[in-house]
């Protein structure tokens, strides 16, 4: 499926008066909640349809795109994973619009039924169509999209179309797990990062600084190392690093007897503080176990490896001794 890309430019009111602020007798209309709501319905239903048009541009139908605005959705659903909680789920973004009405006719640990109205049909109006889309389209890329969402996140779906209204019939299907591989490699990215932390922490517990862990380390793992230049130490750490798919270095300048670089540290700190609740260790404490260990690594490789850090990055400069 191509990748959609949908963009919204707004252009200001250029005005020809002066700057300088002035009393005026036009005062802006107040709203009532519900004409707010009522707005950003219509608003919300015009985007819509400007990716439905979009999509005809791209030869695409509203199915198609139901199904592209789905997977895309997917990845990051934190709606439920079970029949129920999906129904659920899918009722709170249903609920958005005004006039939405749903009901859940049966459920069980594992199955559910609900029935949902049509309410964009309101919004849309009386012709049958908004921005050169109809509510047929709409209700073709609802219904795609919620497909997609469910396929992703293994529930079963039975979906009986009536007169105004929609009936699910919901089923956990248990099986394995899907994810793409980003996700994947997110997940084992974080899974990694709290091995370490966790390892990290028994350490300095039984009395041990963060840099007496990194040296422990680089002694222990050093003798495998094979590299002969500073390029290729630098390459090698950074590889390692590159584990984190969120690894971000620049190499500022290379020679064969000396490389300097500098690589962000945000995401490094931004882990650490998700990880806070759960162990007891700072960001020095990993930036200095990461530099001892390099260190060590560097002294039995015949080089010095020395750095230094900001609130942004780990400044890295690796030379011949």
């Amino acid at each position: 499926m191509r990748l959609l890309t949908l963009a919204f430019v707004f252009v200001p009111f250029l005005c020809a008066g002066p700057t300088t602020a002035q009393e005026s007798d036009l005062q802006l209309p107040e709203y009532t909640a519900e004409q707010r709501w009522q707005r950003l319905a219509f608003n919300a239903a015009t985007m819509q349809a400007a990716l439905l048009e979009l999509g005809r541009q791209h030869g695409m139908t509203a199915e198609e795109v139901g199904t592209w605005a789905g997977e895309f959705y997917s990845e990051g659903w934190l709606g439920g994973q079970e029949a129920a909680t999906y129904a659920v789920a899918v009722n709170r973004n249903h609920m958005m619009w005004p006039g939405a009405t749903s009901e859940m006719l049966a459920s069980t640990p594992t199955t559910a039924q609900i029935r949902f109205n049509r309410p964009w049909e309101a919004v849309i109006g009386p012709d049958g169509q908004i921005a050169g889309s109809t509510a047929d389209e709409f209700q073709a890329m609802w219904r795609a999209t919620n497909l997609a969402i469910s396929d992703w996140v293994g529930i079963d779906v039975d979906w009986d179309e009536g007169e105004g209204y929609d009936v699910l019939n919901l089923r956990t299907e248990y099986g394995p797990i899907r994810a793409s591989n980003d996700i994947r490699w997110a997940r084992g990215a974080f899974l990694s990062w709290n091995s370490f932390f966790s390892l990290l922490e028994l350490k300095m517990q039984a009395g041990m600084t963060a840099r007496e862990v990194g040296r422990e380390a680089g002694e222990l793992y050093g003798p495998g190392w094979t590299a002969t230049t500073p390029w290729g130490l630098f390459r090698g750490m950074t590889w390692n690093a590159m584990g984190d798919p969120n690894t971000d270095c620049e190499v500022l300048s290379a020679s064969p007897s000396e490389v300097r670089a500098r690589c962000a540290i945000g995401y490094t700190a931004q882990r650490i503080g998700q990880a806070a609740p759960y162990f007891d260790v700072t960001l020095d404490d990993v930036l200095e176990n990461g530099r001892a260990f390099a260190e060590s690594v560097a002294e039995q490789l015949g080089m010095r490896w020395e750095e230094s850090w900001d609130e942004d990055y780990r400044l890295v400069t690796v030379t011949v001794r």
